[in-house]
């Protein structure tokens, strides 16, 4: 009877020692106040095509004028990985990103939400941050237009793909 009473005490006192007992997961020195965090951050994004082909785009080390050439392969090389498109169902600046980022019929992204070629409302843009404009010529074919320096549209210094001149 003695070792039944010894051994419910001992299985009491262990439980609760369990129940009671602080936290004891290591804590990391480097964590402010010895506090392990809940939430751990979130992994960058995975890297996709844009990431490596339109690198330079915008940069001090390229004109307007390679920037629309950069977009240009850049969207060649989108195209022949989608083989199944039509200009028509991105003849917008906003339907082509939604097409880039995954909405497409391999729900693959090739464009970060967070791309530098990017404006704040989402749409793709020059060296003056003014958006694009894409114009669908054929089934196949999409042209490009630079607003230019002057920011504005359909003037004289615009930049477009493929050229006229």
């Amino acid at each position: 009877m003695k070792i039944g009473s010894i051994s419910a005490l001992v299985v009491i006192g262990i439980a609760i020692w369990i129940f009671t007992r602080p936290d004891s997961a290591p804590v990391s020195e480097n964590e402010p106040g010895g506090v392990k965090p809940l939430i751990t951050p979130s992994p960058p994004p995975a890297p996709v095509l844009a990431d490596t082909m339109l690198v330079d785009y915008a940069s001090e080390a390229s004109s307007g004028k390679d920037d629309l050439n950069l977009m240009v392969a850049f969207l060649d090389s989108v195209f022949l990985l989608i083989k199944q498109r039509d200009t028509a169902d991105y003849a917008t600046n906003e339907d082509l990103v939604l097409f880039l980022q995954g909405n497409n019929s391999h729900q693959s992204p090739f464009l970060n939400q967070k791309s530098h070629a990017l404006n704040d409302e989402g749409q793709l843009v020059d060296r003056w941050e003014s958006p694009l404009i894409f114009h669908p010529v054929s089934q196949k074919l999409l042209e490009i237009r630079s607003a230019g320096p002057d920011q504005k549209p359909y003037t004289e210094d615009d930049l477009l793909w493929p050229s006229r001149k």
